[in-house]
Order: structure tokens, then C-alpha cells, then sequence
């Protein structure tokens, strides 16, 4: 895994020895490797300086952009002075993905416009801003249990948010979105009865207003984990096929009523992977077990890192632009990453 000599082979050994060590942490996904900075103030939060640093699919290959049925369009290493950026798990894009909004599993969120370079590659974010997610009183969230905030997905012009170890669903209503007052909607027992850091990090509003949430694990050891379907009131359980290490943790509607899904798995002598999955509009029924299509599979020497973010964005030559988004934990030794790709039209069988 460490290829190359002199120069670059101490590139890309401090490289390796960074995930090594920053990736360790994923084992223990509710410890924070470093501690963030306080909470910015309610309302419309902070204005935020990112910087973004360009990174190639691999690095020991720079001009390779094949990944599956992925192509690869470009990325960034997003930095920040602030110590309260980082953490990210959900995100979502305006329609002509200009705009993105994340959140953090601290408990807050982030709002930057996106410009972009030839063949729609991300090139830098501007006019950011960092601000906490509130409590249904108006407060800042408080404590690690309460914060946890994984999961986002629109709908009516705000955002749906889950939250893991006090696991529960909000709904945060348009105009005010993220910056405002949630209300909570109701999550099935069988996934708040998860385990305390595998409940619910995936969740999309399908095509039919319907939702979709998936439970990281929420039957350790057993090869499945647990999702439902529903509209935030009544709920019909399904599962979801584990592969190997990985867990779901996110997913992206699909207008004809499927959706993508997001994979990560992470151990010390692989590192941290990825793989994106197509799951058909035909598999989305109650009493299902999902099984996804594999479009593509993302792992070491390639650029990689804890991705929980995905979002979508109609490509203008058709097909789509996939964009993923990696949490750094809070670690020195992890990166922001914000990668995206183009994906053909489907169907992908």
C-alpha cells in the first residue's frame, strides 16, 4: 500500500499513517477524536471560511477517473480555521448544485454555495455558514446523545433529520429549514430500540412523498439491519442485507422511485472503503429484504475516508452527478472529503 520512493514514498507513508492511526477511530464512531470548538449562536449562525484543496481519485495514478460505472469529475479536501467544521453526515444539493447543506454529528449545520469547474467538478465553497441545529423549545442541542444529528433528506422546502443514541426523527419546516424549530415526528419501535450508535444514518423521501430509513446495524451479528418505510407517523418494516463490514449510511432518490445507497466499512487492515448500490424501485416494499445493486466500490490507494453524505444532482449531458461526503470524526488524522462523480442513466442491471 505504499508505493513509490524518496519524496513521494514519504508522501504517501505519512498518508497511510494517517488513516492508520485517524481511521482507528471509526470503531468508536461516538468518541470524537478532538473535541470541537463551542457552538455558533442560533439563527442564521456564522459566516464560515473553507478552504478547498484539490485531491485525485488516486494518487498514485492522477489521471485515472474510472470507478465502476462511476466517472470520476473531481474532488476537494475541505479545511477550515474554525474548529467547530467537521463532523459531516448528511447532505443535500440544490437541483443545479450550486448550493449544499450538511450537518454535523456534533449538532450542528452548514450551508455553502458550490462553484464548479469544467464537466460540473466541485472547484471551492463560498459564502458559508455554520450554525446548531435547535431543539423543538428553539435551543441548541446539548450533550453528545442529543446531538448526534446522521441522517438529512428534503421535503416541502425544509429537511428531514435523523439522530442516532437518542434516536429520533424531526422535520424542520421551510422557510426557516435547518436554522429553525423542528418538529418531532415518530420513529418505529423496532428502529429506536437500535443500539445506541447503529440506528437510523440513511433516509430519503422517495418518489410518492413515501420515506425510507435504514438502521446502521440494528441487529449486530445477525447479517441484516433493519429499515421502514412510512410517512413519519405509520411505519412498515423491511431489512436490508449487510455485506460483509459495510453498513448503509445515506441514500438519494431517484425520480422513477428508487434510490441510491451508500456503504462504508472501515478495518485496520484494509482501511476505510466505500461502495455506492442501486436499489430498484421494485425492491422498495414493505416486508422486503434489499439487496443492492453494486455500481461501484471505493478503497485504498485510492482517495478515501468515513464517507456518510451523499446527494444527486441532474448531470446536463443526462445521467447524474453523485457527490460523496466523508466525516472526519473530529480527528487531525481524517479529511473532509468532498468528491464527485458522474453516474450514466440508468437502468443499471
Amino acid at each position: 500500500m505504499i508505493p513509490g520512493q524518496g519524496a513521494g514514498r514519504e508522501k504517501i507513508l505519512r498518508s497511510g499513517l494517517r488513516a492508520l492511526v485517524g481511521l482507528a477511530c471509526l470503531a468508536f464512531l461516538g468518541l470524537a477524536c478532538a473535541a470541537p470548538g463551542p457552538p455558533p449562536a442560533p439563527g442564521q449562525g456564522r459566516s464560515l471560511l473553507v478552504r478547498a484543496d484539490a485531491v485525485a481519485l488516486d494518487p498514485a495514478d492522477p489521471r485515472r477517473t474510472n470507478l465502476g460505472r462511476l466517472t470520476y469529475l473531481g474532488g476537494l479536501e475541505l479545511t477550515s480555521p474554525d474548529p467547530a467544521f467537521g463532523g459531516l453526515s448528511g447532505l443535500w444539493m440544490s437541483p443545479d448544485g450550486g448550493r449544499l447543506w450538511a450537518i454535523s454529528d456534533q449538532g450542528w449545520w452548514l450551508s455553502a454555495g458550490l462553484a464548479r469547474g469544467p464537466g460540473g467538478a466541485p472547484a471551492s465553497l463560498g459564502d458559508a455558514r455554520l450554525g446548531p441545529l435547535l431543539d423543538p423549545q428553539g435551543k441548541p442541542l446539548k450533550g453528545k446523545r442529543n446531538r448526534d444529528a446522521e441522517g438529512l433528506a428534503a421535503q416541502d422546502g425544509g429537511f428531514l433529520v435523523t439522530f442516532e443514541r437518542n434516536h429520533r426523527l424531526w422535520r424542520y419546516r421551510a422557510p426557516q429549514g435547518l436554522t429553525g424549530r423542528p418538529q418531532p415526528l415518530t420513529l418505529p419501535a423496532w428502529l429506536t430500540a437500535s443500539p445506541k450508535n447503529n440506528g437510523v444514518e440513511a433516509m430519503a423521501v422517495l418518489a410518492g412523498r413515501r420515506l425510507l430509513l435504514l438502521a446502521e446495524d440494528a441487529q449486530p451479528g445477525t447479517g441484516i439491519t433493519l429499515g421502514a418505510l412510512g410517512d413519519g407517523a405509520r411505519w412498515q418494516k423491511l431489512s436490508y442485507r449487510l455485506h460483509a463490514d459495510f453498513k448503509p449510511t445515506a441514500l438519494a432518490p431517484l425520480p422513477g422511485g428508487g434510490c441510491l445507497v451508500l456503504e462504508r466499512a472501515y478495518s485496520l487492515s484494509l482501511g476505510a472503503r466505500a461502495r455506492l448500490g442501486w436499489l430498484p424501485p421494485e425492491q422498495l416494499k414493505p416486508g422486503a429484504e434489499l439487496a443492492p445493486i453494486l455500481l461501484a466500490a471505493l478503497s485504498p490507494p485510492m482517495t478515501t475516508d468515513n464517507f456518510e453524505g451523499l446527494a444527486l444532482v441532474p448531470a446536463p449531458e443526462g445521467g447524474w452527478l453523485v457527490h460523496l461526503l466523508s466525516d472526519d470524526n473530529y480527528s487531525p488524522m481524517q479529511r473532509t472529503l468532498l468528491l464527485a462523480f458522474h453516474l450514466p442513466p440508468g437502468p443499471w442491471r
